[in-house]
């Protein structure tokens, strides 16, 4: 993949309530993404098809799996603790070379070791 940015979902709720911009640039969001913004929908069945296509959605294959598990070991090792679902997001960033645009950089800091990377 390589080409794009990968929302996560607090820009994706700031975007939906017309408070932020998106970059003119392939959007992606994870199935966590998908998840966690349609589980506060009226119409969750409308908000899924909305997403799916506005937004190319990134399912976590193995590879997304396995680096999520290494980082959650690691990270476990060190004393550190991270949602599962900002793991996975991670994840999927890092495994399919996106950027990643979140407002909530101080939860992703810690996977700045594993190789996530930011849109700017």
């Amino acid at each position: 993949m390589g080409e794009g940015v990968l929302v996560d979902t607090d820009v994706l709720i700031d975007f939906v309530n017309e408070k932020t911009e998106l970059p003119n640039s392939p959007l992606y969001i994870t199935e966590v993404t998908l998840y966690e913004f349609i589980r506060g929908s009226r119409d969750i069945s409308k908000s899924k098809a909305l997403l799916e296509e506005a937004f190319s959605v990134i399912y976590h294959e193995n590879p997304i799996i396995q680096k999520a598990s290494e980082i959650w070991v690691t990270l476990r090792r060190e004393g550190e603790i991270l949602d599962d679902r900002d793991i996975l997001i991670g994840a999927a960033a890092m495994i399919k070379n996106i950027p990643l645009l979140t407002r909530n950089k101080k939860h992703y800091e810690k996977l700045k070791e594993f190789g996530i990377t930011f849109y700017k």
